[in-house]
């Protein structure tokens, strides 16, 4: 199929709405064309951010702002704008830029508005895609720990896991349903995860790591001494679920 019929398949795709065999064929043109894969990484991401801005109206000075940033963009009028003008060529750049306009609106809203789930995945795509993956990079545990010192009201525990596969890249601060946490971040090849560690009850029981899906993209979560930890990452669920054994201190969970 060509590029233009794959890219028809991409919201099926995103709502599990594909057969099995489409569902092959689609992942097999986007390993291999990176202009496709690029789109539907930015149709993915405008997704996750459009699911988490729930029903609360923008106030009118808002909704001017965005009129006339995407009266911008698109050199139209900003109420003939339709996301799919920016499919067409040459369309990459305008949809990052059309994709922070959706995120600034997002960063508006009560937190009350959207799930913990739903905020995890808001603030992986967004360390993604605005350049800001990490405040502190190093693969050195002994850096990235004391890094966070006199930041939060708790101490992260951080480990370099290079020789299991997970080699750290890094870490910085989030915020997370009102809630300040530290962020670790881990490769595996090419997949980038997100480690969010925030306080929680302190008399809450402790939880096993548990697998969850949102918008394409795999959560790991579990709870141990009054800390809430979650793993968010496109990496397939069973890897991520070996990287929650080992952050965990036990074995992965099966599948």
């Amino acid at each position: 199929m060509s590029c233009e019929e794959m890219q028809h398949k991409f919201e099926a795709y995103l709502d599990g709405e594909l057969t099995l065999s489409d569902q092959r064929s689609l992942e097999e043109h986007l390993a291999g064309c990176n202009r496709c894969n690029t789109m539907y990484n930015s149709l993915r991401t405008l997704s996750v951010s459009i699911k988490n801005i729930g029903y609360t109206h923008a106030p009118a000075s808002l909704r001017r702002n965005i009129k006339r940033g995407l009266k911008e963009i698109s050199g139209e009028h900003a109420d003939a704008f339709h996301w799919y003008h920016l499919l067409g060529v040459g369309g990459g750049s305008a949809i990052a830029t059309a994709v922070v306009v959706w995120l600034v609106m997002i960063s508006t809203l009560p937190s009350a508005q959207t799930s913990v789930t739903d905020e995890l995945v808001a603030a992986h795509v967004r360390s993604m895609m605005v350049s800001h993956l990490t405040d502190v990079a190093s693969s050195d545990q002994h850096t990235v720990k004391p890094w966070f010192n006199g930041k939060l009201d708790f101490a992260p525990s951080v480990r370099d896991l290079r020789d299991r596969g997970y080699p750290l890249v890094g870490g910085r601060l989030d915020y997370v349903h009102q809630q300040p946490v530290a962020a670790l971040i881990y490769q595996h090849r090419a997949h980038v995860i997100n480690v969010f560690i925030r306080r929680g009850d302190t008399v809450a029981q402790a939880l096993p790591p548990r697998a969850t899906h949102q918008l394409g993209y795999n959560l790991i979560r579990w709870r141990d001494a009054g800390l809430d930890y979650a793993l968010v990452s496109d990496l397939n669920e069973k890897d991520l679920q070996e990287l929650a054994g080992l952050l965990a201190g036990q074995p992965a969970p099966k599948s």
